[in-house]
């Protein structure tokens, strides 16, 4: 059975069904119970960090064909659950401020990383939809957790419904595939459509519209446009320790999981790339245009992220091994972005949550904070894709690929999106740096945090000189 294939996510599953028993029976004798299920939840994350390593070099399968092992998976694992860590450090005072959820939250989390992880390795589509729900379920409790905000319940009833709609669409794809072609396995649909069995390259029409309904579910997810109308609501409603987890574990590893599919399943087929380029544009234009208008932070930075899975998109569109290679690349400098941008907002207080998200709050932050307000304009410099920070980049690699794999008129739509894009960013700056401080938030005093937010400013300042390395490294995990 090849237990050992599975043994990061056991760990992870088994870790929060520990937090969720001693809290039960434990809360009532110690108060403080928050602060174990804390160092549980870091326990058993680093546990299963430590196992999916060992795990790097397996390339197998295992559970009748419906689970792989291989580097790229292992190394979706493994910055996956760095992620996870960082989210679970970085979340600490929001945990002391909820005791009463902490443990559920935590749970929550594990869970969730552990679906995402399933969802990677998986390799038909019975295990790509199991994993997909047991990431999704926890996430719908996740986005209305947040007691303290009229717009949390809001926004995780949006986020369950039309997450409710995209697994239909996922479950109606998988129906149509499997009853045209007969199998669900992803090699074995590689080779019928692919490989030396279909010499003529051809594809039933309801095949192909199966694929079509799958690729769309996973645009939800990864909210990509005209698909994203749940992530500025969840991302603004949402505490913002689980915000950064959406933003940065969840985000990471569903692009990973597209991308898989795509170079398991779809790589080669006449006019899917098409509609990735199409899509790609439409989100760069939505994230681009959307942010500009927003007052609040974390709606902001909730475009944004669209944009980025637009440059994101763009790459997969190429189909070319070098412009994955990119894409990993891409959404691996998005992901410490990410996190660097969503500590700092873990930082932010003050007595009116909508006051203290709101940009204007973080006028003359260089004043009173100048090693914060110079680690958020590095990272949001970075945002921007200016050079020559670790932004830059991934965006030149993403378009550079585009255009050499003919996709030449979206690669310059984007670039002229993206510039009038790098308005808000440099937006965000200037605030801080000439506007007087009008008093309204204040940042918290939380070392591990505020280490977190520059180690990642830092991180994009000196990734310069890794680039090419890091970019044939991961050209060998595919």
């Amino acid at each position: 059975m090849k237990l050992h294939l599975l043994l990061p996510e056991i760990i992870l599953f088994c870790g929060a069904l520990t937090i969720l028993v001693s809290d039960a029976f434990l809360r009532k004798k110690f108060e403080d119970i928050f602060y174990s299920s804390h160092f549980l939840a870091l326990l058993f994350s680093a546990a299963s960090l430590l196992l999916a390593i060992n795990n790097f070099s397996i390339i197998d399968n295992g559970f009748n064909n419906g689970l792989v092992s291989n580097l790229f998976t292992s190394f979706v694992k493994i910055i996956t659950l760095l992620l996870l860590i960082f989210t679970i450090l970085i979340s600490l005072d929001f945990v002391y401020s909820v005791k009463k959820i902490s443990a559920e939250l935590l749970a929550l989390m594990m869970i969730s990383t552990a679906g995402s992880m399933i969802l990677v390795s998986a390799n038909d589509f019975l295990t790509f939809y199991l994993g997909l729900e047991l990431q999704a379920l926890p996430l719908y409790l996740l986005a209305s957790m947040n007691r303290g905000s009229k717009k949390s319940s809001e926004a995780g009833i949006k986020y369950f419904i039309l997450g409710c709609l995209a697994s239909g669409l996922l479950l109606f794809g998988i129906s149509l595939i499997y009853g045209f072609s007969g199998t669900i396995n992803f090699e074995s649909l590689n080779f019928i459509y692919h490989g030396f069995a279909n010499e003529k390259n051809t594809i039933p029409v309801a095949v192909m519209f199966g694929f079509i309904l799958v690729v769309i579910a996973m645009f939800f997810k990864v909210s990509a446009a005209p698909f994203h109308m749940w992530t500025p609501d969840v991302y603004e409603g949402s505490a913002t320790a689980v915000t950064t987890f959406f933003a940065t574990v969840i985000k990471f590893a569903t692009a990973m999981v597209l991308l898989r599919l795509v170079t398991t399943v779809l790589l080669g087929w006449e006019g899917v790339g098409k509609i990735f380029a199409f899509v790609a544009l439409l989100s760069i234009l939505i994230g681009s245009f959307g942010a500009i208008f927003q007052k609040n932070f974390k709606r902001l930075l909730a475009y944004s992220s669209i944009g980025h899975v637009g440059f994101f998109l763009l790459g997969v569109a190429s189909f070319g091994r070098e412009t994955m290679a990119a894409c990993m690349l891409y959404m691996l400098i998005y992901a410490v972005i990410s996190i660097g941008t969503f500590a700092f907002l873990n930082l932010m207080k003050g007595d009116d949550e909508e006051k203290v998200f709101d940009i204007s709050s973080l006028s003359g932050l260089a004043k009173t904070n100048p090693t914060m307000a110079f680690s958020l304009s590095v990272l949001m410099f970075s945002t921007a894709g200016i050079p020559p920070l670790a932004g830059f980049f991934s965006k030149f690699y993403i378009i550079t690929f585009s255009i050499s794999y003919g996709l030449l008129p979206f690669a310059i739509a984007a670039i002229v999106i993206s510039v009038a894009a790098a308005y808000y960013y440099l937006r965000i700056v200037k605030i801080m740096y000439f506007d007087e401080s009008n008093g309204v938030m204040q940042i918290e005093d939380i070392g591990n945090v505020k280490l977190i937010v520059l180690l990642s400013a830092l991180i994009n300042i000196g990734l310069v000189i890794f680039v090419n390395p890091l970019l044939s490294l991961l050209k060998n995990f595919l």
